[in-house]
């Protein structure tokens, strides 16, 4: 648990975008705001640098992409490692979330909100704010 009124910090991880979103535990709702472009999923850290400064969260949110069965993903390794770097990084505590059909789900809602239509929503943070609300509702 979190401090009363922490700030968290959602990620889904890729290779070209990360999506970010932010949240905060009181009224355990989550935003999104941004993508950060990576290289091969080197993250763009002059980028996340500011954004943490910004909103100084007590705690990051990482999905973990589990494959449908429940086994690990070839994909995990990456997402360790970045995980690993983030908890070094910024000296805060990283917690995993299973991740399984964010990118679904969040396609689903680019949909709606724009009637079908293609929007300019980002997949990538939506899929972030999805993680972090399912987080609220399991452990937050």
């Amino acid at each position: 648990m979190i401090e009363e009124s922490g700030v968290v910090m959602a990620f889904d991880y890729g290779l070209r975008n990360i999506g970010i979103a932010i949240g905060q535990n009181i009224t355990k709702s989550a935003s999104t705001f941004y993508a950060v472009k990576a290289k091969e999923g080197k993250p763009d850290w002059i980028k996340l640098d500011s954004i943490v400064e910004e909103w100084k969260p007590n705690l990051f949110i990482v999905g973990d992409p589990f494959n449908m069965d429940g086994t690990k993903s070839e994909f995990q390794k990456r997402i360790s490692k970045f995980s690993s770097e983030l908890k070094k990084r910024y000296e805060v505590r990283v917690h995993m979330m299973d991740e399984r059909l964010t990118t679904k789900e969040a396609i689903e809602r680019i949909k709606i909100e724009s009637n079908g239509l293609k929007g300019s929503a980002n997949k990538h943070s939506i899929s972030a704010q999805i993680i972090l609300e399912d987080w609220f509702r399991s452990e937050g």
